[in-house]
């Protein structure tokens, strides 16, 4: 059975760990040289939230395209979509991705509650609010895919058109137990300090398949956030209050929204095969596998990831056209 965390704690106002004034641990990449920095094809700035959550929001594209909307997911950022900015831009799309909060650039609340869900849907309802983006199409990755296919299933009316990228919430998700064993609530004040940069390439090498390598630019951008604190208190309180297990088959049958389902047939954190099967409950939706590629398929095969999102989102197009 599907568990469902408890809805955020109504108490005090939340403390708002804010990215740009908290205290900084050495080592990492300053945040003005995180990624966009120097790309002049991405525009970058902060957005607040009706929360009062401070976000980080990049964008490339024409502003009048059709909008797509990234997520991404668990201990990632922006950075993770690096590979698709310009060419979906170069496509025609209005490129749109955020740090969600507690990642990245953007805040960090570091309470109970915050990170459930239900609060995490209502965190990304909010920012399309916030960006007025109407009906784009949701891609998520990994943790961002369950929420986006969360989105698409309670209110179907604020998208267009869903891509699940190595998707959890479609396959069990394992290592998120292992997480939870290695961070109980006792040693969270200690984590922060026992964070290593040795750590990033030692998750990385499980993440990739065969398709890609990741450099040292890319454990550097993932290791940068680790400089704030609240960073790491705020991916423990994720890991343990966000519902990480499968959709039920019941559920997903229930969705309406035209739906592309991408896997790295190496995925070793949601098992493809597994995936699959549940997938076929999804009324209409089209499955591909990325082969030799594994959890993190965006980034090892990008120009295939690419086409594939390209090429649906223009059948799609195509075939809403051809119903008018």
């Amino acid at each position: 059975m599907r568990s469902h965390p408890e809805p955020p704690a109504a108490a005090a106002p939340s403390p708002r760990a804010s990215s740009h004034n908290a205290p900084v641990l050495p080592g990492r990449l300053a945040p003005t040289a995180m990624f966009p920095a120097g790309r002049r094809d991405i525009r970058a700035r902060f957005v607040p939230l009706a929360s009062g959550v401070r976000v980080r929001v990049v964008e490339s594209g024409p502003p009048e395209g059709p909008p797509i909307f990234f997520v991404h997911g668990w201990a990632c950022s922006v950075y993770s979509f690096r590979h698709s900015y310009t060419p979906l831009a170069a496509a025609g799309f209005r490129v749109v991705s955020a740090d969600l909060k507690g990642h990245g650039l953007s805040d960090k609340p570091t309470v109970r509650g915050e990170y459930a869900t239900e609060a995490m849907v209502a965190h990304v309802l909010a920012l399309l609010d916030a960006l007025g983006l109407d009906r784009p199409v949701l891609a998520g990755h990994s943790l961002g895919g369950a929420l986006a296919l969360d989105v698409a299933l309670r209110v179907p009316s604020r998208i267009a058109r869903l891509v699940l990228l190595d998707s959890v919430g479609l396959s069990e998700s394992p290592l998120v137990r292992v997480v939870r064993l290695l961070t109980p609530r006792a040693i969270a004040p200690l984590l922060p300090r026992l964070v290593r940069r040795w750590m990033v390439p030692l998750v990385l090498r499980l993440a990739y398949g065969g398709r890609g390598h990741f450099s040292a630019r890319d454990v550097d951008e993932y290791f940068a956030p680790t400089q704030f604190p609240e960073t790491i208190e705020a991916l423990r309180l994720m890991a343990h209050e966000f519902t990480w297990s499968p959709v039920p088959t019941a559920r997903l049958g229930t969705l309406r929204v035209p739906t592309l389902v991408v896997f790295g047939s190496r995925d070793r954190f949601v098992g493809a095969r597994a995936a699959r099967r549940l997938v076929a409950s999804l009324p209409g939706a089209r499955f591909e596998v990325v082969e030799g590629a594994g959890h993190v398929a965006p980034e090892e095969a990008p120009d295939e990831v690419n086409r594939l999102m390209i090429d649906f989102l223009a059948a799609e197009r195509a075939r809403e056209s051809g119903a008018a």
